[in-house]
Parts: C-alpha cells; sequence; structure tokens
C-alpha cells in the first residue's frame, strides 16, 4: 500500500508542476516554513524529547598545516606528522524539557593517546544541533540562518526541483546571501516537505576563508507526524588563504599557500570532520534529566568504556584501514610526544601559572614596578593535582629594591567537598596595597603580563593580615566566598583618621577585623561538568556580583565598627559582524567609622604631572584614564561604563586593528570627609565624564589611547583634560 501511495505522489508531482509552482511560489513556501517552525521542531513540539547519538572528529592531512604563533613546533603538530590523525569519538545522550531545557549527557568519551579526553573539546560548538534558531553554528561562529525569523531580508530563494523523501514530496530550494560580501551568510539547499513545511534535508556552505560544507538529514514518523534528525555532518578544507582553529590548546592552521620556491605541486589538504548519528528517539516521556544547571555533563563512568563499546558503534563507512591502524597508535605516539604536558602548561598559562612538577608556578609575582618599592621582584605559586586533590599549599615571597623590605603571603587550602569544589583555607600575609582598592571576592583571577595601574599609584599603605575563607561553587551558575579576617593597617603617608572628626583622637595606624561575604552569578552562562569538576563553557551575560563587608569593633583589637555593600553588573552583546558592546555598572555603599584607606576610589588611572607627555603610560580595562590618583574619593559610589568595539580593519593579514569606543561615568559623595586628616581631595558628587576611543592590536598587542575629560570637572587647561597612552591586549 505505501508504494502504490508513493507512485500515486510521485505521478501528482511530476504531472503538475506548474500547479505547485502556483500554489506554492518560492517566497510563499518559505513563509510557510516559518510559520511552521514551531510545530515542525521537535523541541517545541513535545513536552520533553530525547536522543541517543554517536559522534566522531577527524582531523587529517598534511602536518605542516599545523601551525601558529607560538604553536609551530608543539607536540601536537608532531603528533599530527607522526599519525597522520587525530581523533575523537563519543556517546551522548540529549534531553530537551520545556522546564529545564536543553542538555548533553556524555555517557561515553575517547581520545587515543589521553589518560583522559581533553574536555575543553567538548565547549567547542562545532555545530549546530537543529536548525530552527535564528543562528547557525559553525566553529563557535555565528552565521545568519536562512530558517531564522528574518532570513528572508538576507537571502534569496529559488526553487529548484521535486522529488521525494521518506515517501513525502518535497521541494529542493535553493538560498543565496544578498550581500555576497556579508561573511556571516551562508548559501546552500533546503529539501522542503510540502505537506507540512517542515525541513527534510539541509545543506550549507561558505567558501570564503575555508571550505565549509555542512549537512542534516532527517527521517520522517509518520505516528509522532515530525521529522527527526537522523544524521549530521561537518566537513572543512582547505581553500586559498589560511585560517586557524584553535583544538586541544593548539591551533590548526586550516589552508596552505602554494610554495613555489619548493615546488609546483599543491600540498596535502588539512580536513577537519564531523560525523554524528542519532537514534532511539523519545518523546513526551519520563526522563532523568540529572544534575539541574548544566548544558553538558561528562559521566564519571564515560571515560572507562572498554573497546568491545565502541566497536558497537563504528561502521565499516566511519574509518578508513589506515585510520584505523593510526588510532591503535595513537596511545604509544601521543605519550611520546608529551602532548598531555604541553596540554597542561597551555591550560594554566592562561590563567598566569606555569607547572613545574608538583609545583604551579605564579607568573604575577615575577616582576612589577611602582612608584613605592621600585623594582617589585618574587617568586610564587601553589601545589597542583600532582601532589594532592585534597590539600595545597601556597604563597609568595617578594622584595622591593626601593624600600628595602620583603613581603610575603603563605596559605594552606583543604578541599572539603568535590562535587562543589568547597575549599577551607587559611592564610598570613604581610604586603602593601593602594587606598580606597575595593576589591570582589569572586571576581575571576585575571593575568597580565603586567599591571598599567600599578605603576601609576603613589599612595599605598602597610598591612600584616591573616584569615580563614570558605570557598564553594554553590550551583554551577554561583560561586560564594565567606572570609573572616584581621589586618593591621601602617601608613607610608601622613594620613590620619579621625573617627569623631577631632584631630586629637587620630589614628595613623589602626587595626580592622571584618567578615565578608561575596556572590558571583552568572545565570544565562552555560556550563559543563566533567571528572575534573566544573567548567564554564559558554559565558553569558548579565553577570551580577554582590559582596557585605562588616568591620566589628573590639574582636582581635580591632577599632572600628562599619558596613560596607557593593554590587556589580557586566553586559556584553556580540554582533555577527564581529562587532560588540560592553556596559558595566558598579556600585558601592559604606556606612560607619571606615578609614579612607578602605573607602572606594573610581579607578583613577592619570599620573599626578603636570605634562601631558609626562602623564603617558599604559591605559587599564575599567580606569578613568585622565582622573589623577587621590583626586576624589567615596563612601557612595556609582560607576558606569560603555565600550563598542568595532569590527577589526582588515589591512593585512597580519594587521587588524580594533576601534573601541568608550564612554565613563562616576557620581560620588562622602559623608565626614573631615574625619580624613592630611590629605586633599574631592567628591564626585557632580558627576564625573570622559569618553574617547582606544586603537588596539596595531603591532605586538600594543595600541593606542586617547580620552578626554567633560562634564562639571572639566578642568581649565585643554591638555590637563587630555590622556594619551598605550593600550596592551594579549591573547594567549
Amino acid at each position: 500500500m505505501k508504494f502504490f501511495t508513493g507512485v500515486f505522489i510521485l505521478f501528482l508531482s511530476l504531472v503538475a508542476p506548474a500547479q505547485n509552482d502556483s500554489a506554492f511560489p518560492v517566497d510563499d513556501l518559505i513563509t510557510k516554513v516559518l510559520i511552521s517552525k514551531k510545530k515542525n521542531n521537535p523541541r517545541h513540539k513535545f513536552n520533553s524529547f530525547q536522543y541517543n547519538s554517536y559522534e566522531i572528529l577527524k582531523v587529517s592531512g598534511d602536518p605542516e598545516a599545523l601551525t601558529g604563533p607560538g604553536y609551530k613546533k608543539t607536540e601536537l603538530r608532531k603528533t599530527l606528522k607522526k599519525t597522520g590523525v587525530l581523533f575523537a569519538e563519543k556517546t551522548s545522550k540529549h534531553i530537551h524539557d520545556h522546564k529545564e531545557g536543553y542538555k548533553e549527557i556524555i555517557t561515553g568519551a575517547y581520545m587515543p593517546g589521553f589518560d583522559e579526553p581533553v574536555y575543553p573539546i567538548y565547549n567547542i560548538n562545532f555545530q549546530s544541533e537543529h536548525l530552527y534558531k535564528d543562528t547557525y553554528i559553525i566553529l563557535d561562529q555565528a552565521y545568519k540562518n536562512p530558517l531564522g525569523d528574518d532570513g528572508k531580508n538576507f537571502f534569496n530563494f529559488k526553487r529548484i526541483s521535486d522529488s521525494l523523501i521518506d515517501g513525502r514530496p518535497v521541494t529542493k530550494v535553493g538560498f543565496r546571501p544578498k550581500n555576497v560580501e556579508d561573511k556571516s551568510l551562508l548559501s546552500g539547499y533546503l529539501y522542503i516537505d510540502q505537506l507540512n513545511f517542515a525541513v527534510a534535508r539541509a545543506i550549507l556552505e561558505t567558501t570564503g576563508d575555508i571550505n565549509i560544507n555542512a549537512n542534516h538529514d532527517f527521517v520522517y514518523d509518520p505516528a509522532l507526524e515530525v521529522w527527526l534528525e537522523s544524521s549530521r555532518s561537518l566537513s572543512i578544507r582547505k581553500e586559498k588563504t589560511k585560517k586557524e582553529l584553535e583544538l586541544f590548546g593548539g591551533r590548526l592552521e586550516v589552508g596552505l599557500e602554494r610554495d613555489n620556491k619548493k615546488n609546483n605541486t599543491e600540498p596535502e589538504e588539512l580536513y577537519l570532520i564531523i560525523q554524528a548519528r542519532n537514534t532511539d528517539f523519545k518523546t513526551n516521556k519520563e526522563i532523568t534529566y540529572g544534575r539541574r544547571g548544566l548544558e553538558i555533563e561528562v559521566l564519571d563512568s564515560a571515560i572507562t568504556k572498554k573497546e568491545s563499546y565502541w566497536k558497537e558503534y563504528r561502521n565499516n563507512d566511519s574509518f578508513s584501514t589506515t585510520e584505523l591502524a593510526s588510532f591503535v597508535n595513537l596511545d604509544s605516539i601521543v605519550d611520546a610526544s608529551r602532548i598531555t604536558r604541553r596540554l597542561e602548561t597551555l591550560d594554566k598559562f592562561k590563567i598566569g601559572y606555569y607547572p613545574v612538577g608538583i609545583f604551579d608556578i605564579d607568573l604575577k609575582y615575577l616582576v612589577k614596578f611602582n612608584d613605592y618599592e621600585a623594582f617589585r621582584v618574587g617568586i610564587g605559586g601553589q601545589t597542583n593535582e600532582k601532589l594532592s586533590d585534597s590539600f595545597r599549599v601556597g604563597g609568595y615571597l617578594a622584595y622591593g629594591t626601593k624600600d628595602d623590605t620583603f613581603k610575603y603571603n603563605i596559605n594552606l587550602g583543604y578541599r572539603l567537598n568535590e562535587e562543589k569544589n568547597t575549599w577551607l583555607n587559611i592564610y598570613r600575609e604581610d604586603d602593601i596595597t593602594e587606598f580606597a582598592a575595593e576589591s570582589f571576592l569572586t571576581d575571576a583571577r585575571v593575568y597580565s603580563l603586567f599591571e598599567p595601574r600599578l605603576i601609576n599609584i603613589p599612595t599605598f599603605y602597610l598591612y600584616r593580615e591573616y584569615g580563614l575563607s570558605l570557598q564553594q561553587r554553590l550551583f554551577p551558575s554561583v560561586i560564594s566566598e565567606v572570609l573572616l579576617s584581621r589586618k593591621r593597617i601602617n601608613q607610608t603617608t601622613a594620613y590620619q583618621f579621625a573617627p569623631e572628626a577631632d584631630p586629637n583622637d587620630a589614628l595613623g595606624n589602626y587595626t580592622l577585623s571584618e567578615i565578608a561575604v561575596g556572590v558571583r552569578w552568572s545565570p544565562v552562562s552555560k556550563f559543563m561538568r566533567t571528572p575534573n569538576g566544573y567548567q564554564e563553557t559558554e559565558r553569558g551575560y548579565p553577570i551580577l556580583s554582590g559582596q557585605l563587608t562588616q568591620g566589628i569593633k573590639g574582636l582581635a583589637g580591632s577599632n572600628f565598627n562599619y558596613l560596607k555593600l557593593s554590587g556589580k553588573i557586566a553586559y556584553t552583546t556580540k554582533n555577527l559582524n564581529n562587532s560588540s558592546t560592553d556596559l558595566s555598572l558598579e556600585g558601592h555603599y559604606g556606612t560607619g567609622r571606615i578609614p579612607l584607606t578602605h573607602l572606594y576610589h573610581a579607578y583613577p588611572n592619570a599620573p599626578n604631572k603636570d605634562e601631558l607627555l609626562q602623564r603617558f603610560s599604559v591605559a587599564g580595562r575599567r580606569s578613568f584614564e585622565t582622573m589623577f590618583f587621590n583626586e576624589f574619593f567615596s563612601d557612595k559610589l556609582l560607576i558606569g561604563q560603555v565600550k563598542h568595539r568595532l569590527a577589526p580593519f582588515k589591512i593585512f593579514p597580519f594587521l587588524q586593528p580594533e576601534m573601541v569606543l568608550i564612554t565613563r561615568a562616576a557620581w560620588g559623595d562622602l559623608e565626614h570627609p573631615d574625619r580624613h586628616l592630611n590629605i586633599d581631595f574631592k567628591t564626585l558628587d557632580r558627576g564625573y565624564f570622559e569618553s574617547g576611543f582606544e586603537l588596539n592590536k596595531l603591532l605586538f598587542g600594543f595600541g593606542l589611547s586617547f580620552t578626554y575629560r567633560h562634564g562639571p570637572y572639566h578642568l581649565s587647561d585643554f591638555e590637563d583634560n587630555l590622556a594619551m597612552k598605550f593600550t596592551f591586549y594579549l591573547e594567549l
């Protein structure tokens, strides 16, 4: 019966093409597809939807294609040279629940040559898994989707032909960008079911810097009346130019230019191929979602699968005989090449550590410069997981050449809970720090080769501190820290604090005991859990941070009672043309007897020099470049910043500068300025404003910054309102 039905439908499609064209002109057909997206998308059609998948990744070709700055002789390149192939495979259960959302549970993970998978590879979105979103992702890059709600504004559609898929009549429709210069647009073909206007097959292509071909195939389920994706694939080959991809912590350069000096033959291409098969579709069934708040979860058992497990999933089309032989040899070759060591080094170097055996050297403490210490040299770090997963010992020792004094920190940590990464820490510290430099306990560690503001800071105080802290990840999206500390403060200047505004009771040195609670919440970010803990796979915005600090008089000799509240929000929007906008808002409030050392400033970064060129230094990421140090202090402060980053200017392959437009504003007040003696400053009650631009990445990460002060605190001398500085953005 099905055979005759199919023949009849095929007969109608062949004898009446004109009627189909008149009934469904291509624009009307695409409109019906867009209108029908929700009813044809299993993630919307059903309350719950799940399926299993098997996916393989293969990288093969000429090993000379594996290059990139800083990686020309990496162990990854050596591995590819010896094997001719890199390989990974995984099995997963994909779940979508209308309440909990989408989640991938990785049930099997295998990368020959590694003791355990290189988990960051699962952070890479190689290819969109379904077609009905406004954007289509290839290698973490967003392209406009012809099936997006605004797809008709960007693509021209053309009816190609009619045929049958799974016995149902479909129309093949080609799509091409209206603007061929727009690199965010793809070309390709859609096979549209003429009866329910769902996609039955899709081919998406781009031939820009690299040649990409993405395919999606579907099977029709008559009981569910929906097309289910049965397989997808992605292939990347070189075109005429080079394109760097970051994979396994190394950079793969896809595409080679012909080297006419050596020979006239084109070298073998480098391929990156993804193949996935989906099975066992279930709808509206009770599902086990597992841990909440995760988009990807790698089960602990996933990395222990035997060879027999993988043989069940592999088929004859997945691998060539040569490739299978290469996979068998990868274990010994990767081990011999010490690629795992290289990956570990790259991963830790990005956050400022260099691993040496059981110890991670902290690169932040090697060399610094400031006005009080002149050159500050030191060494620091902490023990790593090679010594123990349960405890750590860390610290640093530094010496200032000008003040001829050693500073140090020593800390001990013990992990109470592996799942929530809960650490109990104790520490002792003797060092210097800047006046009014409030920081958030939960701020992510930021590593820079140098700290721009540190060079310019003129005012420090000495402190001796010991404390106890508890750090943990309450949920994947929430990290927290509770800190109990005692500080003994000594001045390096003539500053004194008079808590009752009586100079006779002024103190230059004092003791502060505090309890602080900090929380950081990333409600939109996506997270992955692996046997090694939680990782943020995709940063989403907004990101919110809050902190409460209570000073307790009498505790361990503390001199003052006070309360401090701080909060900030960061939001970033990214556009398909590689431009982006960063918005940030930060607020602080303090009440009680708070010395100036522990109040707030607005991150000034203008050296206290008269001439413009004397103030030429390095711009910070969030600092006010035209605001002089010690010019303003506040116990109530609000800071806002807007940065709009234009798409890079592609002048040459090695020269693609970025222009960033910047505006900053700050409002503040201070209730009792007469409590602070022997220091001159103003408040920000009238509002402080500066605007300007940066031209970044001109040469070796360096650029230029130009900023101008305007508004109520505008200065009479034009030159005093202007700041010209270097910028430095290093991508590790």
